[in-house]
């Protein structure tokens, strides 16, 4: 048998306040506490997001840098690769006794030999720093005919040869850095009828 004095009822709803006022308490403070931890969690997600955003930018834009500077150097080389034929044609026109004159030649004989020493050293000058940046020449003499890296500028029919090789390279071809700057002008051998 249970006896209840008022004093017991009075103390008992005092506890049931305390213990409800501590969890009151902490139901806010764990709400606050969720809410940093969601703050938190997004902040995080932003800021990689942020760091992966900037790399990328980073590898974009350097991409770009280099696809701005082969363009430049294209564009150049190209003008270039121009003034290199020039200068093969000014050399294949000076005849082969004429190249190369003794000491006591006459003086017009000599300038004309030193003029195609000028040249011919402007001309590997040229190619030398065209190399130095990834341009590469190719005659493709004795090749088989490619479309792709050949401009075909005539057939000729020429017995012994290999129908569909280069017969003849009038301008030489260029590379940039594996890639097709300029074609090479062949003459290709034709299949004789």
């Amino acid at each position: 048998m249970r006896y209840y004095s008022a004093k017991a009822d009075e103390a008992k709803p005092d506890a049931d306040a305390k213990d409800e006022a501590p969890q009151a308490e902490a139901n806010p403070l764990e709400a606050q506490l969720k809410e940093k931890d969601e703050r938190i969690k997004n902040l995080t997600d932003d800021l990689l997001y942020s760091k992966a955003e900037l790399l990328n930018l980073q590898r974009r834009s350097a991409e770009e840098k280099k696809t701005m500077g082969d363009v430049a150097i294209t564009k150049l080389a190209r003008d270039l690769t121009e003034s290199i034929d020039v200068l093969d044609l000014a050399l294949k026109s000076v005849p082969e006794a004429l190249r190369a004159a003794p000491s006591d030649a006459a003086e017009a004989p000599r300038a004309l030999a030193e003029l195609y020493d000028g040249v011919s050293l402007t001309r590997k000058s040229i190619v030398d720093m065209l190399r130095t940046h990834g341009i590469e020449a190719f005659n493709p003499m004795g090749e088989k005919f490619d479309p792709k890296l050949h401009e075909a500028l005539y057939q000729a029919p020429v017995p012994g040869k290999e129908p569909g090789s280069v017969l003849d390279c009038s301008k030489t071809g260029y590379m940039i850095k594996g890639k097709l700057l300029r074609a090479a002008q062949v003459g290709v051998v034709q299949e004789s009828a």
